[in-house]
């Protein structure tokens, strides 16, 4: 399934912070085991942090859906942000955010006089 681009603002967080994702989505009919899963990485395959598959049941509309992660407490990297979206066990959606979570990281070397 080809990952299609989901819009998100730049942030930036400290290593090692716990923060909540939320995230509107929508399966179609209600009624449906589905699951859900956030994650940052470089890629799809190296998952540096994520939420776990979070569980919920569709209704049809819109639900607001929160998908807890803890930083990665490597700084000085761009993660690139992962959303899975799987309904009765498959995977129905795929997002990848336009913008990276950034966790930061600075040095100051010996100061001379």
């Amino acid at each position: 399934m080809e990952r299609q681009m989901l819009q998100m603002v730049d942030p930036v967080f400290p290593p090692s912070v716990s923060k909540t994702a939320k995230a509107p989505i929508t399966v179609s009919p209600a009624g449906l085991s589905c699951q859900a899963e956030l994650f940052l990485g470089t890629s799809p395959t190296n998952k540096a942090a994520t939420s776990g598959l979070i569980s919920f049941t569709s209704t049809g509309a819109q639900q607001l859906i929160s998908l807890p992660v803890t930083m990665p407490a490597a700084g000085g990297v761009a993660y690139h942000v992962y959303l899975d979206v799987y309904a009765e066990g498959y995977l129905l959606l795929a997002y990848l955010a336009t913008e990276d979570v950034i966790i930061p990281s600075g040095s100051v070397g010996p100061i001379t006089w």
